[in-house]
This record gives C-alpha cells, sequence and structure tokens, in this order.
C-alpha cells in the first residue's frame, strides 16, 4: 500500500518491544449479534484502508501491505465493559499479524448479542481521533449506511511537508520548565490496569464550556487545571506536568482520516494547590495556544529522529512523554450518532512505569473521563469531575 511514514515507524519500533494498543468504548441503544458486527467491520475496513493491512518489515522500509483477514470479533459475557477494556490490555495486537485492529463484544448472560462493542487498535494505523472516525462510520453502517471506499492516507510527514510554516508571536513562545527524570518501561507482563470513569451530565458539561470562555480558557485547559489540582492533592506534588497529545486535523484542518495525525506537548502547571482553577487554566490554555502554533514543525522534529532501532525509538519516545498523567481529549463526537449511548476512551496503557491515561471524550452533551493505569490513584476521575461540577461563574 505504502511504506510507513517517520512517525508511524517510530511507533512501529517501539510496539516491537512494548506492545501499545487503545480501545473505545460504544455503547448501544439496540443489541446487535457478533454476526451483525462482523459484517459491519467489514464493511468498516472497506471504507478506511488501514483497517486491513498487515507491516512488511523485510525490504529497506517497512511497508503496509494489504490484508485480505476480517477485523476478528471476540464475544465475552459480562455486565461491566471495563473488565473487558482492562482484558484488551493484556492482549498485545500481533504486529507481525492481519489486521491492526479487534472487537470486542459485552453479552449479557441470557445470548450471544450486546450493548457494548470495544473496538481495539494497534497505534501503527491510527490514533484517538482517527479511532473516533471510525466508531462513527461503524455505527453509520449498522444503522443500515454504505459508507465509500476512502484511499489510502498518506503519511503524516509528507503532509504536513507541504503546508506552509506557521509563524509564532514572540508573546505566544512555550516558556521553557525544568526537564524532569526521564521515564522508565514497565515491562509488560500481562497485569490488567485499573480502569476507572466519571462523567459530567449534559447540564454541567454546557456549563463547564460557557464558563470556560467567559474565563479565556478551553475546556481542555479546565481539565489540566482540574486535574492538576487533583494529582497535587493525591501527591503532594508542587509542579504538576500533563502530556496532551495535539490532534493535527484540528490544528492544521486536516481531513478526518483513520491514521495517526498528531504530536504532544507537555502543559506544566506549578503550584497547583495555590492557585485558583481558572488561573492554572488561563496558564494551561496558553501553553496549548502555543502548542497548536508549533504543531507543525514539533510533528516534523519528532519524525526527523530516524532511530535506528527500538532501543532508540523507546528512548525518543520516553523522553516526549514524560508527565504525571495524560489526558488524551478526543474532543465532540460528531451529531448523527444517535444509536450510541455513550463512548469512552481511549483506554490505553504505553507500558511506561506509574502512567496514568485519562481518556476524554464529549459524546451527546455529556463529557465522558477514562482513567488507565498500573499506579494507585483511587478515585482520580470522581475527583477532577468534583472540581469540575463545582466550578460557578
Amino acid at each position: 500500500m505504502r511504506p510507513l511514514g517517520a512517525f508511524e515507524h517510530i511507533i512501529d519500533l517501539y510496539i516491537s518491544r512494548n506492545p501499545v494498543q487503545f480501545s473505545l468504548v460504544i455503547e448501544l441503544v439496540s443489541v446487535v449479534s457478533a454476526q451483525q458486527l462482523e459484517r459491519a467491520l467489514a464493511h468498516l475496513q472497506q471504507t478506511h484502508p488501514l483497517l486491513a493491512v498487515a507491516i512488511d518489515r523485510n525490504g529497506d522500509r517497512p511497508a503496509f501491505h494489504e490484508s485480505t483477514e476480517p477485523i476478528p470479533v471476540r464475544q465475552v459475557r459480562g455486565d461491566d465493559w471495563r473488565e473487558a477494556a482492562a482484558q484488551e490490555q493484556t492482549r498485545p495486537v500481533d504486529a507481525d499479524g492481519s489486521p491492526l485492529a479487534r472487537a470486542t463484544l459485552v453479552s449479557d448472560e441470557s445470548g450471544d448479542r450486546g450493548r457494548v462493542v470495544l473496538l481495539t487498535f494497534s497505534h501503527q494505523i491510527t490514533d484517538g481521533r482517527g479511532a473516533l472516525r471510525a466508531a462513527h462510520d461503524l455505527l453509520a453502517i449498522l444503522d443500515g449506511q454504505t459508507l465509500s471506499a476512502r484511499p489510502a492516507p498518506v503519511d503524516q510527514e509528507s503532509l504536513l511537508a507541504g503546508l506552509p510554516q506557521a509563524e509564532r508571536p514572540a508573546d505566544q513562545a512555550p516558556v521553557p520548565s525544568p526537564e524532569p527524570a526521564v521515564a522508565t518501561i514497565r515491562p509488560f507482563d500481562a497485569t490488567a490496569p485499573h480502569i476507572e470513569i466519571a462523567e459530567l451530565d449534559r447540564a454541567t458539561t454546557e456549563h463547564l464550556r460557557s464558563t470556560a470562555r467567559a474565563h479565556g480558557s478551553t475546556v481542555q485547559a479546565a481539565l489540566c487545571a482540574a486535574a492538576a489540582q487533583a494529582l497535587s492533592a493525591l501527591t503532594g506534588g508542587e509542579s504538576i506536568r500533563i502530556n496532551v497529545p495535539i490532534d493535527l486535523r484540528s490544528a492544521l484542518g486536516l481531513e478526518d482520516d483513520v491514521v495517526n495525525r498528531f504530536t504532544a506537548t507537555t502543559v506544566v502547571l506549578q503550584a497547583p494547590a495555590q492557585s485558583t482553577l481558572w488561573s492554572l487554566a488561563q496558564d494551561a490554555t496558553a501553553q496549548l495556544r502555543a502548542a497548536r502554533d508549533g504543531a507543525r514543525d514539533a510533528a516534523l522534529m519528532l519524525a526527523s529522529l530516524k532511530p535506528a532501532d527500538a532501543a532508540v525509538a523507546e528512548a525518543a519516545m520516553l523522553a516526549a512523554t514524560t508527565a504525571d498523567l495524560e489526558i488524551t481529549n478526543l474532543g465532540t463526537s460528531e451529531p448523527g450518532t444517535s444509536s450510541a449511548v455513550a463512548i469512552w476512551g481511549p483506554t490505553m496503557t504505553t507500558q511506561v512505569r506509574g502512567e496514568r491515561i485519562l481518556g476524554v471524550v464529549t459524546h451527546a452533551g455529556s463529557l465522558r473521563m477514562v482513567l488507565t493505569t498500573h499506579s494507585d490513584t483511587t478515585g482520580l476521575p470522581a475527583d477532577i469531575a468534583s472540581r469540575l461540577t463545582r466550578l460557578r461563574g
């Protein structure tokens, strides 16, 4: 199909030593059978080419090759999708196999039909926002729509190289912060992570959105601020580092494809316990705005590293993602997905010791959070939600 791009290659090298896959959880209005889901997934593979690939690493450069293998569907029984999502992190996607995606149907005890679907993706083929596009399209297919096949998306670097370089105003230049100790790897041992959830209802989510605007902030920045305060209360930290993936589709107006289109930045918030939430949020807003302005250059800089082997790729990824928390906010789920009650995620581990990954999606007007971690942070999502719910004026 095409060679892996530079960033895809870095991810692939990292995954060769450390499994990295993530899941989106879709709660459906109506039950579906495994057979219905399999047919819908086959259509989804015809729509998005990277959902039907294998990686050939025999040549000078790894390449995506078309595969005819269907996305497998596994059925599990239970009434709590969190257990199924945790188990997905104990089963590495076969990086040498195909396709690099799979699905789980969570059924109740009474039959083979279920209301919850987990879509799991290996990170070489897409990021969280691309996975959300796949989820939306799967819902459309289940609703009876026929989708057109899309061309194979080009790699991130080739796409970005053709875009004009953005000018960064001098007053928006990022302020250097002290570099933390580089993270270390937690060797994969198939231990299931802890998964916790929290959500804001429609009214609270809308109040958060409008109040953030009134304070010259954003929902994402308010999330960072509330998380920094909650983590500081939990750990006693005076400086909280939050890794935030930057979606290049929204930052640069790119097409919404199932593919990797992201870079990342680290928001550093000082003395959260002594600061108001909105002062922290305004600080985070300025840092995130600067990161979005420099997103193209940051993505190209990471891709330019050209690691020679997995060890170098691992070191590069660890240096880029060292933080107390990662907040992966997929934004607002598009209209027209009424067949889903809720979408949660991503649930993900990257085998970094002590990592905490907070996945956020706003669907049907409600903001939902899910934390995946092996560390002891019981109650963190609920604390963040509580701080956001208490906001006034």
